[in-house]
């Protein structure tokens, strides 16, 4: 099944069938050469024709030969919705994954792109690009037969090692000539009698003895290089986008470090990483500092970058766009106004909101106030919804001491998207949706979709953390088929 997504989770589309469909497809791909070690050279790969439209492919792209090139990046076509790459990078084996949500590959579609990778020489050689094609697949679901060869890869150059010279000749039975180098070395044409003795060490111990000429130059002791001082910097291949969004990071720090701490600024629990380059999901729209710590072995510095990604709703609003807002407390029935304007009594349901931020208030005899921003979406992708938890008043209802309030919250995230989502037998939006102050504990979860079965699931909700609950559905007619859960701290 095709990966829709790694780190939260896979998704599913169609199931393969053994037989092939439409015309012969084939996948093209062509050899580069490169010059030399540390240049590069980028190799596209496209199918020629689609006769029955493209639903998504999967495949491994390896070099065959290991040590003359690596893969230092992937770039996806424009054409999938749904885009992941798996592996490090640079490395000799990338996964890939692409999937055309959007119907854009139509039936008849030729030259489609499938991905093209960035090839940088590291020794030279020759190596081959191969391709393992684990899915292709139609709209219909149908496995397309394909045709492909192997991309050739040559990168150039020639020894680092100089050819001497002068090239001084020892006068005797036995020619020798002597490389100039840190550690001398005498290489011999004839057979060596044995009463001549040579050793290839820098002090030689054979007769009869070499001096230099003035041009040579023999070095018997190193100087210890000095270690650099480190100065931290990095770069992303992308800054800001929709949730969830990927980003690669690029440490570019001078001074070589060998050990490397980042701060991605989202309280996740992947959070941080000692990987030198590594790449992080922003589940969770919002605004996030990243910072990097790189260190050798006597050097250490940290660079930040405040509010570096942006992590953006998975739509965003269009000029004219209304959205509705359902706000919900615990326990109901408390007044409800949004920007000091009366809404009615909760549980709530404002409609012909124009989407941006508001302030919403909740008053309630015997408990305190909430004062609290909220966001109008326009209806999806995501709606936020409260389901707020209200405090007492102690002082007004006879009580003098205050348990702390025990709220959580839920991101249900749903693949395809648009599910109608239930917490608790209540309509909380389509998804991805996100339910804020949810009161901690068992709450019941009800996903309802056109064309699918319905399912009901469990969101346990504990105090300050999000509960991220994602779900695939494959087939029509069925439910969800595999279900991702993981917790993250809530920002302060």
């Amino acid at each position: 099944m095709i990966q829709k997504r790694n780190g939260i989770a896979l998704f599913l589309i169609g199931c393969l069938l053994l037989v092939g469909v439409g015309s012969a497809t084939t996948i093209e791909l062509s050899g580069v050469s490169i010059s030399g070690a540390g240049q590069s050279a980028s190799i596209p790969i496209t199918i020629d024709t689609v006769s029955t439209g493209l639903a998504g492919y999967k495949l491994n792209a390896a070099l065959s030969t290991s040590g003359v090139a690596k893969i230092t990046a992937v770039t996806m076509p424009d054409w999938a919705s749904m885009k992941n790459v798996d592996g490090t990078l640079p490395g000799e084996s990338v996964n890939i994954t692409a999937v055309d949500l959007s119907d854009t590959i139509k039936s008849g579609a030729t030259n489609v792109p499938v991905a093209t990778l960035t090839i940088e020489g590291v020794a030279a050689g020759s190596t081959n690009l191969v391709l393992t094609v684990s899915e292709l697949t139609d709209d219909s679901g149908n496995a397309i037969q394909f045709s492909m060869s192997q991309a050739g890869i040559v990168v150039g150059g020639s020894s680092s090692t100089p050819t001497p010279s002068p090239t001084p000749t020892i006068t005797s039975t036995t020619t020798a000539t002597i490389t100039p180098t840190p550690t001398a070395t005498i290489t011999s044409s004839p057979t060596v009698t044995p009463t001549q003795t040579i050793t290839a060490t820098p002090t030689l111990t054979t007769v009869p003895t070499i001096t230099p000429t003035p041009t040579q130059t023999i070095v018997q002791l190193a100087t210890p290089t000095p270690v650099p001082t480190v100065i931290a910097n990095f770069t992303a291949d992308v800054t800001s986008g929709p949730s969830p969004m990927t980003v690669k990071f690029t440490d570019l720090s001078e001074g070589y470090p060998t050990k490397f701490l980042w701060n991605f600024g989202d309280n996740s629990s992947d959070s941080t990483s000692v990987v030198e380059n590594p790449q992080h999901i922003y589940r969770i729209p919002g605004i996030y500092s990243v910072s990097l710590n790189a260190s050798n072995s006597q050097y250490s510095n940290e660079t930040s970058r405040a509010n570096y990604i942006v992590a953006a709703n998975m739509r965003m609003p269009q000029r004219g766009d209304k959205t509705s807002m359902t706000i919900y407390s615990v326990p109901d029935g408390a007044e409800c106004y949004l920007n000091n304007a009366y809404q009615g009594i909760t549980p709530v349901n404002v409609t012909n909101l124009t989407p941006r931020t508001y302030q919403l208030r909740l008053h309630k005899e015997g408990y305190y106030d909430i004062v609290d921003p909220v966001i109008a979406n326009n209806g999806v992708l995501p709606t936020f919804v409260s389901g707020y938890e209200m405090v007492p008043h102690y002082a007004e209802i006879g009580k003098l001491v205050a348990d702390p309030p025990q709220t959580g919250a839920a991101y249900i995230v749903t693949y395809p998207e648009l599910v109608t989502t239930y917490i608790d037998d209540k309509k909380v939006g389509m998804t991805d949706v996100m339910v804020l102050n949810l009161a901690v504990g068992t709450h019941n979860l009800t996903l309802v979709k056109d064309g699918y079965a319905n399912w009901t699931d469990t969101l346990d909700v504990r105090n300050g953390l999000a509960v991220i609950q994602s779900y695939f559905y494959d087939q029509p007619y069925f439910p969800p088929t595999n279900k991702i859960v993981e917790y993250v701290n809530m920002s302060p």
